[in-house]
């Protein structure tokens, strides 16, 4: 009996990869299918059942090392992308934002404080073991 059929017999879901298209679904690895992973060494040992739908990995390569090239000569981020000002409209929602979890935020401030607070004092009373070159 074909696996599909041994699958639908025990009403089973099966889902492929590279197990033909007898199952109830196919999976393929989103790097492999679109191709993001251009490496020579890759490229060798992509799988027969993997159709490549796009070739991206070349322009990801070339996008992240112009990225790169901007960082370290200084060009980005420029004056064109910083410093980022808030309009009026997104000043206002955003401390609207604010207003509505002030009281949560104070709260986990709180907690820190504390939480540190114990810290200190665990340290204050060695409870730790101290500092072994004090008599």
């Amino acid at each position: 009996m074909p696996l599909a059929d041994t699958f639908a017999e025990l009403c089973l879901a099966c889902e492929g990869i590279g197990a033909g298209g007898g199952t109830s679904g196919q999976v393929l690895v989103f790097h492999d299918m679109l191709g993001m992973l251009s490496h020579p060494q890759h490229e060798q040992f992509v799988p027969k059942f993997c159709k490549k739908y796009a070739k991206v990995g070349h322009a990801i390569q070339e996008g992240l090392k112009e990225f790169k090239d901007d960082v370290e000569s200084g060009v980005f981020p420029g004056e064109d992308y910083s410093p980022y000002i808030m309009s009026d409209e997104e000043k206002s929602l955003f401390d609207e934002l604010l207003r509505g979890d002030a009281e949560e935020r104070k709260r986990k401030h709180e907690l820190a404080i504390e939480k540190l607070r114990q810290a200190d004092e665990y340290e204050t009373l060695k409870l730790y073991g101290g500092d072994k070159n004090t008599k």
